[in-house]
């Protein structure tokens, strides 16, 4: 009897840590669930935050990938959309790039010390192999385009789910190496690629997205 017991807590276990997560599988055997992950938002900030144009980073280090060449920054004197801190302080914001579009980074801690949010973002790190060839932007406003992902993780990679976004579609943010660089980015949770391209911009009265 108890034996079968056993048996029965084991498979409850088994089901309990399967996902849904299209294309991908948990690599790591830990007991951390993509269903459990919260998502995060951003607070509206019309008038920026004042700091100046800074330096934006797809992930939180300094040797992290950085789009537009290695040249990507804000000008956070004007609207930006702040998704709050990581423990070491670096800040996530999403702003418009100057193609339209809208680009989610990190900002390094020095340059926004003592900038206040109201946002409190849960990130998680849970490990995945990829069975799929996954598409990555840095844009969770437009609506999906493989034509317009900055990168691809391909099938039998390695790479860790972060968080997710789903205020604006539904999204994984996942971290990934991308050629030797450490970078983040989003990938749709069903990924159904289009052609179509429809921006969003956020409603200027709310404050949170």
């Amino acid at each position: 009897m108890k034996r079968i017991l056993s048996l029965v807590l084991a498979l409850v276990l088994v089901l309990s840590m399967t996902t849904a997560f299209a294309g991908t599988k948990l690599n790591n055997g830990g007991s951390s669930s993509l269903s459990s992950i919260p998502p995060f938002k951003f607070e509206h900030m019309k008038k920026g935050f004042g700091r100046g144009t800074c330096p934006v980073y797809s992930a939180p280090y300094t040797d992290a990938y950085r789009a537009a060449n290695g040249k990507a920054c804000v000008d956070t004197n004007s609207y930006i959309d702040v998704g709050g801190f990581d423990e070491r302080g670096w800040m996530i914001v999403r702003y418009e790039t100057n193609k339209g579009q809208w680009r989610v980074g990190w900002i390094p801690p020095k340059y926004v010390k003592g900038v206040s949010t109201k946002m409190a973002p849960h990130f998680t790190s849970i490990e995945m192999v990829a069975d799929e060839t996954l598409y990555v932007t840095d844009d969770n406003l437009s609506t999906f385009n493989k034509n317009r992902c900055f990168a691809t993780i391909d099938p039998g990679e390695n790479y860790y789910v972060v968080g997710r976004y789903n205020y604006h579609g539904d999204w994984w943010y996942v971290e990934f190496d991308l050629e030797g660089q450490v970078a983040r980015g989003f990938t749709p949770v069903k990924q159904k690629p289009t052609d179509r391209h429809k921006k969003k911009r956020p409603m200027s009265g709310a404050s949170f997205s």
